[in-house]
Parts: structure tokens; sequence; C-alpha cells
């Protein structure tokens, strides 16, 4: 059961939703933007018809909490403390004012401002207008999503989207006002629709790629190998190789438009291809800027810095550089070397009373020690804070009956397999979506996986079964490179996809149990122990460092435990002669 009250919050009304425990609901929440909130503990979005509407579309059937809401002054301006706010009324119109409150008394409409408001410039992905100041118009614009005020130029700042540009309009009053220049994905839009090639001096080994604005072309350009977009340049930056050309030129054919190449001779190459794990280095670096301000900058770059010299996987150094951006937020990006120790026991000390997750813990203080210890030097460093204790949860597995009823339920191939090889050889979600045809050797009846977790290698088997199956699946789908490929060229099969696929199964199957595509894995290797496997080949197949944790999996089987007895049963023949003796002294009385 949904139900929605009208609630203020950070500095504003909102549409409070809330309703229990729900995964579908939470996906329907977040679908019409909604975030949570820790405080009011429920999802919201902003009190406007336009996410009403899209409340009754998501949520049909949701109550309406009419009970009034404390309001406090000092947080919502214009009123007193403790008086009441009414309940949802969403207007018909965006900018219309009801007529008379929920007591019934009237509201008096205030009249249209004339407002002088001035269009500047055009700057990057904004708008620049200036307002003169009206209380009225700052509020409503600065709760606008996609406006912010510039205090260097005193103007307002409107992202150029066709939503944003019709709210700032009408707020204005100003239809028209702004011009329709929309910033689409990020591209500079070339004067004609084409293609455009340039050299890219600062590296030889790539080339700047300028798209046109069309939506389709740009995300496939996105999701090639070793893309990054310029917003210094307003391009995308690929690897200048010939192969990225020719992909670029069918690509280019598909929409109907041409390709211009300013691009020296013998520029491109194959040796400009990059290599996956510079790729996954470059785009975890990319990301990481986008998180931390530039202020912060200077501290996480010599961190990263020393995590790739000391070559660390993109794994670690992404976990430990945020955890490292969360710490110098805390602090507003201060200098590490002028943070007290004590002052870093507190903000620890805090997050573990919030209740952040053990693991999480653990990530924190390894990535602060890390810092202060191999970047800053501080070979004495330590912190005296206990160790969060991490749970002790047992993984979850199938039985063999559950994990032949959902491969019959799967129709089709590609979908089978996948799972087929997840279970079959004990493989982890990310170790079979990026399988390419190299690594499967046929004659061997083995798989190379390489670079699995902790960038280990490893041989495990390939199922006789799935030997038969993929010749099948060879002659229905021409894949190339990567055994299953994704949505786009030169792009392997989505995790998401194949966790969907695997949902959709168990559902299918009519099991009550939740189970992933890492529960194959697990009911792998339980099955393996059932049969009798010795742990140490075990432990290598699944490429487990340490033999402990292999041994969980013990716990997990039946065998040995069937044969157990419980104390219970051991005296249920004495404990049923007593029930029975009970019994018959009852009824002879």
């Amino acid at each position: 059961m949904v139900s929605i009250q009208k609630i203020w919050h950070r500095d504003a009304f909102r549409i409070g939703i809330f309703f229990g425990f729900d995964d579908r609901m939470k996906q329907s929440a977040k679908g019409i933007g909604a975030r949570w909130s820790n405080t009011k503990k429920c999802w919201y979005v902003d009190y406007n018809s336009e996410n009403y509407q899209k409340i009754e579309v998501e949520f049909p059937g949701f109550t309406i909490i009419k009970d009034t809401v404390a309001v406090d002054s000092e947080t919502a301006p214009g009123f007193k403390r403790n008086h009441d706010i009414a309940p949802i009324v969403i207007p018909e119109r965006e900018n219309e004012i009801p007529s008379s409150s929920a007591d019934g008394h009237k509201v008096e409409k205030p009249e249209q401002e004339d407002c002088r408001a001035e269009f500047v410039t055009v700057t990057g992905k904004y708008w620049v207008v200036r307002v003169p100041y009206s209380e009225r118009i700052s509020k409503a614009l600065m709760g606008t999503k996609g406006v912010y005020w510039n205090k260097s130029h005193k103007a307002f700042m409107v992202f150029r989207h066709v939503a944003v540009k019709t709210k700032v309009e009408a707020i204005l009053g100003k239809p028209g006002l702004l011009p329709p220049e929309y910033y689409v994905e990020g591209i500079i839009t070339p004067e004609s629709g084409e293609v455009r090639l340039e050299p890219f001096e600062e590296e030889k080994k790539r080339m700047m790629v300028y798209l046109p604005a069309i939506s389709a072309l740009i995300q496939q350009v996105k999701r090639y190998a070793g893309s990054r977009y310029s917003k210094a340049n307003g391009c995308y930056i690929l690897p200048s190789t010939p192969a990225m050309f020719q992909q670029l030129l069918e690509l280019a054919n598909q929409h109907g438009i041409g390709v211009t190449n300013h691009l020296p001779a013998n520029y491109l190459h194959r040796r400009n291809a990059p290599r996956i794990k510079q790729i996954r280095l470059e785009q975890t670096i990319d990301n990481l800027h986008k998180l931390c301000p530039p202020q912060g900058r200077i501290y996480v770059d010599a961190m990263t810095d020393y995590m790739l010299a000391s070559n660390l996987s993109d794994n670690t150094i992404r976990n430990y550089a945020q955890a490292m951006i969360t710490f110098l937020r805390h602090f507003e990006y201060r200098n590490p070397q002028e943070i007290k120790r004590e002052d870093i026991i507190r903000l620890l000390g805090g997050m573990m009373k919030k209740g952040l997750s053990a693991s999480s813990g653990h990530t924190l203080v390894n990535a602060v020690k890390y810092y202060y210890r191999e970047v800053l030097k501080y070979e004495n460093f330590e912190i005296d804070l206990p160790r969060p204790k991490k749970e002790s949860h047992l993984p979850s597995f199938l039985t063999r009956d559950e994990c032949t009823s959902i491969f019959q339920k799967i129709q089709n191939p590609k979908h089978k397999l996948v799972l087929m090889l997840a279970y079959g050889a004990g493989l982890r979600l990310s170790e079979v979506v990026t399988l390419r045809w190299d690594d499967i050797l046929m004659a061997e009846h083995k798989i190379h996986v390489k670079e699995g977790k902790g960038r280990k290698d490893r041989i495990v088997m390939l199922p006789y079964l799935v030997v038969a199956y993929i010749d099948i699946y060879r002659k229905l789908y021409n894949s190339k490179e990567w055994v299953f490929d994704g949505q786009y060229k030169g792009e392997h099969y989505s995790g998401s996809s194949v966790q969907q696929v695997m949902r959709r199964a168990v559902a299918n199957a009519g099991l009550m149990k939740k189970a992933t595509v890492h529960t194959l894995r697990h009911s792998f290797a339980t099955h393996l122990i059932e049969s009798g496997t010795d742990l140490r080949f075990i432990q290598a197949l699944l490429g487990h460092s340490s033999i402990k944790t292999t041994v969980i999996y013990t716990h997990l089987t039946k065998k040995g435990i069937d044969k157990i007895q419980s104390p219970l049963d051991q005296i249920a023949d004495s404990l049923r002669e007593q029930l029975k003796l009970k019994s018959r002294e009852d009824d002879e009385k």
C-alpha cells in the first residue's frame, strides 16, 4: 500500500512517498526521480503537478495522508512555529495558486511582477540570465532543477534543456527569452551533420572525434573501448586504429551521414589499440575526477599515482580513492597534514555510529591508513579505532534439482549458455560476460580465466554438456571477439542483463529462494564438496587466495550433517514412553 503526504524537507515542500520494503516499488520510485530521505524515512519528489501525475501513473490507488505536519519557523520561512501545513493539494497548472486554503480562508493571488530578466550569453551547457532581485522569482528559480546562482557573475545559470527552458520562462513570464540551443550529451554540434576526425596532439595514439547531435550515434561511440569525452575540446577521444576508423565509417553509414577525415597519413596503426587494463584504469581515474572537486584533486591524485605505481587493481584504486574523497569532504578538502589525529578518530567513530557497514568501515580505515603511511610516509601512523566486527553470513546455494528447473525454464540459447557456464565452471558474473573465444580451449575442455578477482589467472573445467551446446550457439550467434556480445558493436554482454535473465528464470521455475548469478557459483562449490572433491582442488577452481574462504562451503553441504543425530532425537524414545504413560494416566482419570 502506497501513501503520499506533503512534507517540508531540505528547505522546500516535497511529496513524501511512503511504502514498506518492496524492491519493485523502490525501482518505480527511482524511475520518477524520487530520492530516499533518512530523516523522513520515505522517498520524496519536488512538490509540483508534474511529479503528482507521475505518482498517479506509477502508484495507482495510492492514498493521501491528510494529517497535518508541524513546521519549524527556523527551517520553513514564512511559517510560524507549530502552525500547520495543508495536506497535499496539487494545482491543475504548475504555477496556479489555490483560491482558498485548507481551513477555508481566502488566499489572495499576488500581482504579476514586471520582470526585466535579460538573457546574457551561452557558456558551456548553461544559459546565463540576469534577473532583478525579487523574492518570489528568486525562490522559484532556485527551486527549479537545473538552475543555480553564480555568485561571481551575479546571474542565474540555466541548464540548456527544453524542460528547464519552459519552466524558467514560465517563472519569468517571458516565453521565448532563452534561445533553442540545447545541450546534447556534452557534444558541441558541428555545423554540418557529419563525423569529423582530427589528430590529438597531446597523444598521438588517439584521435579527436566530433559528432553531430544524434543521440543513438553518441550512445554507441560512448561505449567503444577506450572512449572518453574531452570537455576542453568538445569531442570524444578514441584510439587511432584502423579498426576504430572502420567502426566509425560503418556507424556513420548506418545513420546516413558522412565522415570527414583530417588525420595525417599513417596516423592510424594497430599498435595504438589500448589494452583492457589501460581502459579500466583510465575510466576509473576519470570517474574519480568527476567525484572530487578541483580543491581536493591534488591529494586524491597523489594517492592514485602511488597506487598506480604499486600496480594495484582498478577496483582497489576506486574503492580506496572514493573512501579518501569521503574523508576529505568531511574536512572541507583541507590539507590532510593539517588534520589532527583526534579529528580523524572522531570522524570514523561518528560514521560507525551512523550505521556504516563493516566492509565500508574497513575500507575507510584502510584508505586513510594507506594515505598517511604510504603517500605521506607517516610510518608509525595509527588510529586507535576498534575494527568493526564483520558479520558472518553463510552463502546461499541451490540444490541440483533447483538448478535443473532453472535451466529448463530458459528458452533463449544465449541466456541458457551464460547461466550454464556460471554454474558449470563456477565463474563469477564479471568472468562470464568478459569471456573471449580465445579463452575457451575446446580441445582440452578447459577455460582460461584471465585477470579474475585479484588479477589472477586460473584454469577451470569446460563441462562436456557445454561443449556440445557451444556448437549450436555459434551457428545462431556470429560473435567474433566476445563469447557473449553486448547491445553495441565491440561491447561485451551487460552484467545487469545477465542478472535480469537469472531473476526471470528463478521466478519461472517457481522457486521461493532469492538467487543471483553468484548463487550458481556457490552451488557449484557446494555440489563439488558433496561429491567428495578435495577442498584444495575446489580452492583452485574458484580462485580463492585462502583455503579459509573455501571451507565456508563445507557448512552448506548436507553430506555429514545428515549423519549427525540431534541430542533431542537421541532421547526421543524415552520421551515417547513418558508421554504415552502420561496419556494413559489422564485417560484413566
